[in-house]
């Protein structure tokens, strides 16, 4: 900065000084010094011009890494769907869905798509956040989401019963990275679960439909303090103090006593391969909507290995256990436990830069205290097309059977138009589900 005043110092001399040498022979003594005054005067100004300049590097320069709205990343997608079921029902009296998607339940075991013969908009989705780093430890993240996923997601877990709205925060969390060792990242308000291989991103999955271990074992969010960081090479640990293992929206009166641990453990075996052991353990609900300052205990075990052994295959497995001691089930409904083990995987192999197929199987086994055992077996196919680098379309076939010769699923016997659960019964061992998705990322 020095230099280039002193340049511009000799530049403004030389203009100033020329038409004075030129006419100097010409030009009397008082004509002389006020020419001198006028060049100093010029001069002056250029100084403090510059001098200001020099003042305002420093903080120019430190502009763009301070720069607030710089650091934060955006993301986001619109997703919309297409169901139908071969039983054909007209749906649950009480139990559909209102809002923007006024469609009518298939059954339970169709999270987030469960309409018969309806569209719906399943998730307008929108994500920010300030990631941390060693120079900026301090951030947050922030989504939420409109449609039929965050009325579900607002209205329970039991994947039919609406809630009253079509908005839903998903997560809301400040995030720091602490300077110890390797350094820690804490995170404080609500975030996604550790558990399980499927997520509520439409995005995130291979298939349309959820499976039934992330709509039967797996919470969706957490709201507590979490910490993570990496105590060796190639793994990570995650241990948080949340309210809840899970919330049954529905039926909680969260009395603020419940309480829960949450954890992870996970490592990065190789290139391809990577595993985690994640769970949960404490209070799951405030009693189920009893006025009780002890709800029920519940423990989850969640094992989850992924394998992509090259560009086009990408797999992964979950194993499942759950044990919930039902302390206050609720009016008409004994104490006991409940407990159940499930097993699923999936995979996509991509047949060209633009067309993928997927396919999940997988098997859950509940018990409760007198209740009859709970076995389904699912079996699921998709097919996905890039239609252009933003827009994704999938079409699916979905088939759940109930193994152990129960009628789990709901048929339509002789139902009315237009009369909701009418005729319906628990007459059929299977079911199945066809859809179709289209999916915006932006």
């Amino acid at each position: 900065m020095r230099s280039v005043r002193w340049i511009a110092a000799l530049v403004l001399v030389a203009f100033a000084t020329t038409p004075v040498v030129a006419s100097a022979d010409d030009m009397s003594d008082a004509d002389m010094r006020e020419q001198m005054q006028i060049m100093q005067q010029r001069m002056k100004r250029m100084e403090d011009k510059l001098r200001d300049a020099e003042r305002r590097a420093p903080a120019a320069a430190a502009a763009p890494g301070d720069c607030f709205f710089c650091s934060i990343e955006f993301e986001g997608w619109i997703a919309a769907s297409y169901m139908w079921n071969t039983r054909g029902f007209d749906g649950i009296e009480g139990q559909d869905l209102g809002g923007m998607n006024a469609g009518r339940g298939v059954g339970p075991l169709a999270p987030f798509h469960g309409d018969h013969n309806s569209f719906s908009v399943d998730q307008v989705w929108m994500g920010m956040e300030r990631p941390v780093s060693a120079d900026q430890r301090a951030g947050f993240r922030l989504d939420f989401l409109v449609g039929k996923t965050g009325e579900l997601a607002a209205g329970g877990n039991d994947g039919f019963s609406g809630g009253s709205t079509d908005f839903h925060l998903f997560q809301a969390y400040i995030q720091y990275l602490a300077p110890i060792g390797e350094g820690v990242e804490f995170k404080f308000g609500k975030f996604a679960t550790l558990i399980g291989a499927e997520v509520t991103q439409a995005t995130g999955n291979f298939n349309i439909t959820r499976g039934n271990l992330f709509n039967l074992f797996q919470p969706i969010t957490n709201t507590g303090i979490l910490a993570t960081a990496s105590f060796w090479e190639g793994g990570t640990t995650s241990v948080g103090f949340v309210n809840e293992t899970r919330s049954f929206t529905s039926r909680d009166v969260d009395l603020n006593n419940d309480k829960a641990f949450v954890w992870q453990v996970g490592h990065q075996i190789n290139d391809a391969m990577f595993a985690s052991f994640n769970g949960t353990t404490g209070d799951s609900d405030s009693g189920r909507g009893i006025d009780t300052a002890s709800g029920d205990q519940e423990t989850i075990l969640d094992f989850v290995l992924t394998w992509d052994p090259n560009e086009k295959l990408s797999t992964w497995a979950n194993v499942d256990w759950m044990k919930n001691e039902c302390n206050n089930c609720g009016s008409g409904q004994s104490s006991g436990d409940i407990t159940g083990w499930g097993i699923a995987a999936a995979g996509r192999y991509a047949l060209t830069d633009r067309l993928g197929l997927s396919t999940r199987i997988e098997f859950v086994d509940i018990e409760a205290v007198g209740s009859e055992e709970f076995e389904v077996f699912g079996l699921t196919g998709t097919v996905d097309y890039l239609l252009t680098t933003n827009l994704m379309v999938r079409g699916e076939v979905r088939w759940d059977r109930s193994t152990g010769g129960q009628n789990e699923f709901l048929k339509s016997n002789n139902a009315t138009r237009g009369v909701p659960g009418s005729g319906q019964t628990e007459s059929a061992t299977d079911q199945v589900l066809v859809g179709a998705e289209v999916i915006y990322t932006f």
